[in-house]
């Protein structure tokens, strides 16, 4: 019998790989970690922006190239701001195009569905007819909307202009629904849709059949992320939090789009009442001296965090904290748990269903600094409470969160295999239709 060789997938991810990257490109290098295990079944490239065209072999079947865009935002910061990451808004990626001609792959997987690579890789497909799947996992829609009123405040400021760009002409939502159209067309090239979210299922079982629409899930590593690395007394001697204080923990990026305005001004009222809690946020961004202004000794900033220091703070804090209303699925939150502890979160963040409100977190319903503060200072005050919300994350979450190998292997390679066979299917039936006809 002849053996069966491994999968070849492209995995195209339109963003720079560096430290401080977001959940979309940290999801990616977890799988490809994951992928190390599996050389029989499975070869793995990993495509990814960067500054020079550069092949990095993680093992014999894995590996990430770095191409170098051909029209970076960096380009429009003038207009935009600082924007938390950077990718390619050429139509056509000359590089792309040639790696993935090359007869090489077997499947195309798009991590996006708006910018140089996924472009590049729907015209391959067409004319190759390699299968192509992809997968949601930035809420760019969301982002486009936010983005376009920040750029007409910063241009137009908030007079008469301003007013009749947002609000009677509403370009941001304008821009939103074009990038919904602009996805709903890239999955109907798709032999697989993998999303995140209910809504995004009921979407995209519009466009393709229901039963081409699958969840993806997120994994976790849980020997870096665990309830045993919790050392109060490390967390006083390193960033010189009282170990008696509660400490909610903010993790990520310090810009606009985590809705960070709100859970400041709530931490600045809970203890203005006198009920003591403490902000630790590990991230850097454009708000990070603002957020340090407003609370003073009541916050601490560190930066970027190594993910040993890292996986040691989730075990420390007291709560977690997400006020981010345009999440897909947050690493952070599932990282929170899996190191024991509870979770508040934004109703409109879509991770409320990872949270037993009561029991293991709190779903905050409106984005104000009210219901923020309502929350929290119920939660600060009560440290029994709290102490009893940890026990039960590590009861509820303890083999309810699936590791990165399991995400690989139950969700991925099952929708790959299945593609690559009926595009294969689909060509033999053509060669055997064309040589009846001759």
């Amino acid at each position: 019998m002849t053996p069966t060789l491994p999968l070849s997938v492209a995995a195209l991810v339109d963003l720079e790989q560096r430290q401080g990257a977001g959940g979309h490109v940290k999801c990616w290098e977890r799988l490809a970690q994951a992928a190390l295990g599996l050389p029989d079944s499975l070869d793995l490239t990993v495509f990814l922006s960067g500054e020079a065209e550069r092949t990095t072999d993680l093992g014999p079947n894995v590996r990430y190239v770095t191409l170098p865009p051909v029209f970076s935002t960096k380009r429009l910061q003038a207009l935009t701001g600082p924007l938390p990451d950077h990718t390619d808004l050429s139509p056509w990626h000359p590089l792309l195009a040639r790696r993935l001609s090359e007869g090489r792959f077997d499947a195309i997987h798009t991590t996006d569905a708006f910018f140089a690579f996924s472009r590049t890789a729907e015209r391959i497909s067409a004319r190759t007819g390699l299968p192509m799947t992809n997968s949601v996992h930035t809420a760019t829609p969301e982002l486009t909307r936010l983005f376009t009123e920040q750029s007409i405040r910063k241009i137009c400021g908030t007079g008469w202009l301003g007013r009749l760009l947002t609000e009677r002409l509403d370009l941001p939502n304008r821009f939103k629904q074009s990038k919904l159209d602009r996805l709903a067309a890239h999955q109907s090239r798709c032999a697989y849709a993998l999303v995140s979210k209910t809504d995004e299922a009921q979407r995209a079982a519009k466009i393709l059949s229901p039963e081409r629409v699958r969840m993806l899930r997120r994994g976790l590593n849980r020997q870096v992320f665990n309830p045993g690395k919790r050392d109060r007394a490390w967390l006083a001697a390193r960033f010189g939090v009282p170990e008696t204080m509660p400490v909610a923990l903010f993790v990520g990026r310090l810009d606009p789009s985590k809705n960070l305005t709100p859970l400041v001004e709530a931490v600045r009222r809970v203890n203005g009442r006198g009920v003591g809690l403490h902000l630790l946020c590990a991230g850097d961004g454009r708000e990070r001296a603002a957020i340090v202004g407003r609370l003073g000794a009541w916050v601490s900033c560190p930066g970027q965090l190594a993910e040993e220091d890292l996986s040691r703070v989730y075990a420390c804090a007291d709560l977690l904290v997400m006020p981010s209303e345009i999440e897909e699925i947050s690493n952070v939150v599932l990282e929170g748990l899996a190191s024991g502890l509870p979770v508040v979160v934004s109703a409109a963040g879509g991770m409320g269903e990872f949270v037993q409100p009561g029991r293991t977190g709190e779903v905050v319903r409106d984005s104000s600094a009210t219901a923020w503060a309502e929350i929290l200072e119920t939660l600060a005050s009560d440290p029994s409470r709290l102490a009893a919300m940890r026990m039960a994350v590590t009861a509820s979450t303890d083999q309810a969160l699936p590791s990165w190998e399991q995400v690989l292997a139950e969700d991925l390679l099952p929708v790959w295999r299945a593609a690559v066979q009926e595009s294969q299917a689909v060509a033999m039936g053509r060669t055997l239709e064309a040589a009846c006809r001759s």
